[in-house]
């Protein structure tokens, strides 16, 4: 944990003079559900999140994860992410997150939409090995579109994580792919909430198992300029064993 505060604070040294205010139509991963768009939040704003997760699997204990993130406008079209979740039952996880990781990400969008092209934007993660049982450096790239119909917006995101040091059953490797739909509820009239909803599906995190196949909803409400809060609850109707009967988020993000 002393790492992810060390480098909270230096980002945060960072900045420049306050930004305004935080868009609720600019999608952010896990913000509320596993999906995000294709841009950028502006050059120089700064974004502290935060959000409570919670898994209710077919078998197992529930799973709670508690996700501080920190997101800068480092350049235009460019975003970096710090992160660092906490898991309430760390030593019975598996996969690429363990708890405790310090987690970087970056985030760049190459191209706007335009009428022939959709917003197009890549994402490049690494997993660091601070947290409890973790080995390795884990990595993630991941492909982003988003198109405009009217007032609906349609997302892709397709991603492939790589482990460090695969333990025990663990992939070597996943894949995860993402089509999600984004509606701003109350428009023309009100312009404060934005309606998400996706279909998922990835890789188990152990070999031999059937892939985690899901379906999520969500919705992010503008608080005030600065604050956005979100909610979103999910579940996977194909999987392994322990996949989640119920997933559940709710969350909070503050601009500087």
């Amino acid at each position: 944990m002393r790492t992810i505060q060390v480098c909270i604070i230096a980002l945060l040294a960072l900045s420049p003079a306050p930004a305004l205010s935080l868009d609720h139509d600019n999608l952010d991963p896990n913000r509320p559900i596993g999906m995000e768009d294709a841009y950028a939040i502006p050059k120089g704003e700064i974004g502290m999140e935060g959000g409570v997760r919670f898994n209710d699997r077919r078998e197992g204990r529930t799973r709670v994860t508690f996700q501080p993130q920190i997101i800068y406008g480092a350049f235009d079209n460019t975003q970096i992410e710090i992160q660092g979740d906490l898991f309430t039952d760390p030593k019975s996880l598996v996969g690429a997150s363990k708890s405790g990781d310090l987690h970087l990400g970056v985030l760049y969008n190459f191209n706007t939409e335009t009428l022939n092209l959709p917003a197009m934007a890549v994402r490049v993660e690494a997993d660091l090995p601070t947290g409890m049982n973790s080995k390795g450096v884990d990595t993630q790239l991941t492909g982003i579109l988003t198109r405009s119909f009217g007032r609906l917006r349609v997302h892709l995101n397709a991603g492939y994580s790589l482990l460090g040091s695969p333990q025990g059953q663990e992939r070597p490797g996943a894949y995860r792919a993402v089509a999600a739909v984004s509606y701003p509820l109350g428009y023309p009239t009100s312009f404060r909430d934005t309606l998400i909803a996706s279909v998922y599906t990835r890789q188990s995190d152990l070999r031999g198992q059937r892939n985690n196949t899901g379906i999520e909803i969500g919705i992010r409400h503008q608080l005030t300029s600065r604050v956005v809060l979100d909610g979103g609850l999910g579940t996977e109707f194909v999987g392994p064993s322990d996949r989640a009967a119920l997933l559940g988020t709710v969350g909070v993000s503050v601009g500087f």
